[in-house]
């Protein structure tokens, strides 16, 4: 019987939705009051995001595996991270536990070849958007060409994730934000490479298609649990 183990708290915002899609699809596929057979780590986000503005990235990554370890101790036979900057530690963790990462951008890639998309937006943490791991390793499972916005749109973005959507802040002006902004590029798709993103935007706000990472990959996490719901 397949145990996922999700490691979460970066945000722990982000975290909170992947547990609602999880059981949502266990009630949807099972019936009555079934819930998802999983086990959660939460990482500690306010020793996480001083990680993450200090580029501390080898201490980021061992507070993960740390994670992980924890997660195969408690009999994960997979591990899924809930956040697109924490999949930085992806590699770290296979290699570590031995156990197979449902990766974010396996399922990503799928959805948007599945659509045609070719170039996307890249929306994110400002280290998704412009560092050396998230887009590349997108390239590396995708034939596409994924747009990253300027300097100042980034600055908007983080300053959104950071100062709002981390701390569970919806606000319909910064919607509205995020809307124009998307529509600045000459794209064909979104890609909300941060975890935190649908909660401002989803399907249908603007005029290409919208990837929501947090609710495709959660469709695979529930595809890898198949018959070990409940």
């Amino acid at each position: 019987m397949s145990l996922v183990g999700l490691i979460g708290g970066v945000s722990p915002e982000a975290t909170k939705i992947y547990f609602d899609l999880l059981n949502a699809h266990a009630r949807t596929r099972l019936g009555g009051q079934h819930s998802a057979r999983c086990v959660f780590f939460m990482l500690d986000y306010g020793v996480m995001i001083g990680h993450y503005h200090d580029d501390a990235w080898d201490a980021f990554r061992a507070e993960v595996v740390k994670g992980a370890n924890a997660l195969k101790a408690a009999g994960a036979t997979a591990i899924a991270i809930t956040s697109g900057t924490t999949h930085v530690a992806a590699e770290a963790v296979a290699k570590e536990t031995g156990l197979p990462v449902i990766h974010m951008l396996d399922s990503l890639t799928e959805a948007m070849q599945a659509k045609g998309v070719a170039r996307p937006l890249l929306l994110g943490t400002p280290w998704v958007m412009s560092g050396d791991f998230f887009r590349p390793a997108l390239l590396q499972r995708y034939d596409g060409d994924p747009v990253v916005p300027s300097q100042t749109d980034r600055d908007i973005i983080g300053r959104i994730i950071f100062d709002e959507l981390v701390n569970g802040v919806v606000k319909d002006s910064s919607r509205k934000e995020m809307q124009a902004l998307v529509a600045r590029y000459d794209v064909d798709g979104v890609i909300l490479g941060c975890t935190e993103l649908c909660m401002i935007l989803e399907d249908g706000d603007c005029d290409v298609p919208v990837f929501s990472t947090t609710h495709i990959h959660a469709d695979a996490i529930n595809d890898w649990i198949g018959d070990g719901l409940a």
